[in-house]
């Protein structure tokens, strides 16, 4: 509201004066109203318009330099502000600063190697001609991978014989394999179910990984190889299901899964995966069982024995 005092003037120039005064600081009040509500508008459409559209401050075009007048008027000089735009003004919300979060420390247990970088010996003789000592020293870490290795590994079996006499030769057994007559490694075994499963790489992929080292070994015998892996894990899967019934809760659970080539079956059958979640909340347990149908059997199966 506009101050008026408690007794009007009798002089009429007097008088027109403070009525233009008035006049003046309505106007200027009005001015500032507009203005932080242009303000209020245009923070409004930044905090909850969508990021993907323009905002008014990237328009280059006369039609729309309309919309920057508020920031033209925040940024025009202005002659003397007010007690009351000086109070508004400090009142505005600074918008706070992003600072950037710390980097984690690299895990204590990977290896460490250490490269020592020491000075020039044209940089360790001082001005004064005496010889620079160290007497401190900086450390930072970089993270380093070392990338996939292939190699072969040769098994040489000696063959024995006694010349002696006539016994037969024998020769020196080999270690048991997990895939008997393979090329296969227990190593390349082990990466090849984690890139599949873990990582979630095709075979195909995995096949181009091996073709870049110059070994070239079909995707099929990739999937010849995950089989047998898995009719070996066989006794660790008998583990985790008993660790699995060990406890009194179990969530077992049906998912729909089209399988194009099944022998025997039309390509748009359903096929049904059950999973199989519970043991120890550290330590879960998650059984995967791949069936043809969601009959009753088949929970009756996965639940044999269980008394949760």
């Amino acid at each position: 509201m506009i101050a008026v005092p408690e007794s009007l003037p009798d002089d009429l120039i007097l008088l027109k004066h403070l009525l233009l005064l008035a006049s003046e600081q309505a106007a200027a009040k009005d001015a500032r109203i507009e203005q932080l509500q242009e303000q209020v508008a245009l923070l409004r459409h930044k905090l909850f318009s969508p990021k993907s559209e323009r905002s008014p401050e990237d328009a280059d075009s006369p039609q729309l330099a309309m919309f920057n007048e508020a920031e033209e008027l925040i940024e025009a000089p202005a002659a003397a502000p007010s007690e009351a735009e000086a109070e508004a003004e400090a009142e505005e919300v600074v918008a706070p600063v992003k600072r950037r979060g710390k980097r984690k420390p690299l895990p204590a247990n990977l290896p460490r190697m250490e490269v020592i970088h020491e000075l020039p010996e044209h940089e360790r003789t001082c001005a004064c001609g005496a010889c620079k000592q160290v007497i401190g020293e900086e450390t930072s870490e970089q993270l380093e991978i070392i990338s996939m290795q292939v190699r072969v590994i040769r098994h040489i079996r000696k063959t024995y014989a006694c010349k002696a006499c006539e016994t037969a030769p024998v020769t020196a057994d080999k270690p048991a394999q997990l895939i008997e007559k393979s090329l296969a490694s227990p190593s390349v075994l082990a990466m090849l179910l984690t890139t599949k499963y873990a990582d979630g790489i095709p075979l195909y992929r995995f096949e181009k990984m091996l073709s870049r080292h110059g070994v070239d070994i079909p995707r099929q015998t990739l999937a010849r190889w995950v089989i047998q892996s898995g009719e070996q894990l066989q006794p660790l899967l008998n583990l985790m299901r008993d660790k699995l019934f060990e406890y009194p809760v179990l969530h077992c659970d049906e998912t729909r899964l089209q399988v194009l080539h099944e022998p025997g079956r039309d390509p748009s059958t359903q096929f049904w995966m059950w999973v199989q979640s519970g043991g120890p909340p550290d330590k879960p347990v998650i059984l995967f069982d791949y069936t043809a149908s969601r009959a009753q059997e088949v929970p009756l199966r996965l639940l044999d024995g269980y008394r949760g």
